[in-house]
């Protein structure tokens, strides 16, 4: 399995909470467990984890990651893209209403990833769903 085929869609027999917030972090949680598999195509650091997930006002969610995640991560445009499109997929995918996201590392704003992918703005998840019917 390619990167980009790890990043397409897989339906999951996991069962989520109702709650919008909860379920975010929930969903973010185990798409973060598939991506520390020893096999994963897309493995992240160990350490790496999802710190927390707001959902502020109708549309933006904001996922705070910690420094191991950030720091740890494989350098380089793609990767750090495929990284966060399939963030931004999987929430957009599973709570209605998602239309934006952005990235915090340990609660603070970053320049970067891990050196390529821009965090210091908000990222619209219809335009990174085409980024990604772009390179398929």
């Amino acid at each position: 399995m390619t990167m980009l085929e790890s990043c397409a869609p897989r339906p999951s027999a996991s069962r989520f909470p109702a709650g919008r917030q909860e379920r975010a972090s929930e969903l973010l949680h185990a798409l973060l467990n598939l991506y520390l598999d020893n096999v994963s195509p897309h493995p992240l650091p160990a350490g790496s984890e999802i710190r927390d997930v707001y959902l502020v006002g109708p549309g933006l969610a904001v996922v705070d990651l910690n420094a191991a995640f950030a720091d740890g991560h494989r350098s380089g445009v793609l990767v750090e893209e495929l990284t966060i499109v399939s963030l931004a997929q999987t929430l957009s995918a599973n709570i209605p209403g998602i239309t934006q996201m952005r990235i915090l590392v340990d609660g603070k704003s970053r320049d970067t990833l891990a050196g390529h992918a821009d965090l210091s703005s908000t990222y619209d998840v219809a335009s990174l769903g085409q980024l990604v019917s772009q390179l398929q």
